[in-house]
């Protein structure tokens, strides 16, 4: 069994303890898998949403710099003597996409393991102004995540463009109703989750460099892609819904709406391999739990109440 522990449960754990008391934590977690015989892996989009937070005016920085030190300390299988870190991650979407299709690495993967060792550079010793050595990586590692969520943002403001003779407009449901009834009876009936699940499928193609196409084959492989993330694959109606009530501020991709490309990213994370792995995702989201129940995948996903009661914190 593997915990995966989203962004805002790190947060949480740490939020009013100091460094010490955060390392003393990262050590009784370790403890505890090892008493429970359970197992965690590095989260790479979490590291990565720490990460960005880290710049030296972020108002966040103190809180999350301690959340990756708990990270990286309670995940890490590091060998001192050989100056390496092994163990499991978990990876993000455009890593697992090419590698459920095709069991291929894809291109991105190298670049997101880089994150590993910045983290470790980081956290080294705990010190916090480690931080004011790495501010250009950091800025890397935010426009990366900012890029990734502008990936389905510009999809979404192609698709408004399509709908509205190439005229961008975010209100464009609420002004049109027969539209926007349409809009959520195929939300409702699945119909858009299919139309996202290919799309996704798509990407993977376009990942490795491959030409998609309709076969009855990439059928079998889109039939069970939909069925086993489903609940990720769901977690775009967060967006959805918000674009049919012609939410305005959905228009700026500084929205804090935007972060759900992110936890999108982690849900797959946490459902790639979580039969073989046992993986548990542990986040406060209730739309999540909400999506994992209906795939009946409910034993999979816990509160942080749930996760302190099984490790004893």
């Amino acid at each position: 069994m593997k915990y995966f522990l989203d962004t805002n449960i790190y947060r949480n754990l740490v939020h009013e303890l100091s460094l010490n008391e955060v390392n003393s934590l990262a050590k009784k977690i370790q403890k505890e898998e090892s008493n429970l015989g359970v197992t965690s892996g590095f989260p790479i989009v979490v590291a990565m949403e720490l990460i960005k937070h880290l710049e030296q005016t972020d108002p966040e920085r103190e809180e999350c710099f301690r959340a990756l030190c708990l990270l990286f300390d309670h995940s890490k299988k590091y060998d001192a003597q050989m100056d390496m870190f092994h163990g499991a991650f978990f990876p993000p979407l455009n890593v697992i996409l090419p590698k459920y299709f095709f069991n291929e690495d894809g291109p991105f993967l190298n670049a997101y393991k880089t994150i590993i060792i910045l983290t470790k550079e980081l956290t080294d010793n705990h010190d916090f102004k480690n931080i004011y050595k790495h501010q250009a990586e950091i800025k890397v590692v935010k426009d990366q995540v900012n890029f990734e969520k502008k990936e389905l943002f510009d999809n979404v403001v192609e698709h408004l463009k399509e709908l509205n003779e190439g005229v961008l407009d975010w209100e464009y449901f609420t002004k049109n109703k027969t539209q926007k009834d349409k809009w959520f009876r195929e939300m409702r009936s699945g119909k858009t989750f299919a139309f996202l699940a290919e799309g996704f499928m798509m990407r993977a193609y376009g990942i490795v460099g491959k030409d998609y196409k309709r076969t009855e084959e990439n059928f079998k492989q889109f039939f069970n892609f939909h069925n086993e993330f489903f609940p990720a694959i769901a977690m775009t109606s967060l967006i959805l819904e918000q674009l049919g009530h012609g939410t305005l501020a959905i228009s700026s991709i500084s929205d804090r709406r935007w972060n759900t490309v992110l936890d999108i990213s982690m849900m797959f994370g946490a459902i790639f391999n979580s039969k073989r792995d046992n993986i548990i995702f542990v986040t406060e989201e209730k739309k999540m739990h909400e999506f994992f129940k209906i795939n009946n995948m409910q034993d999979q996903i816990i509160k942080l109440e749930e996760f302190k009661k099984r490790f004893s914190i």
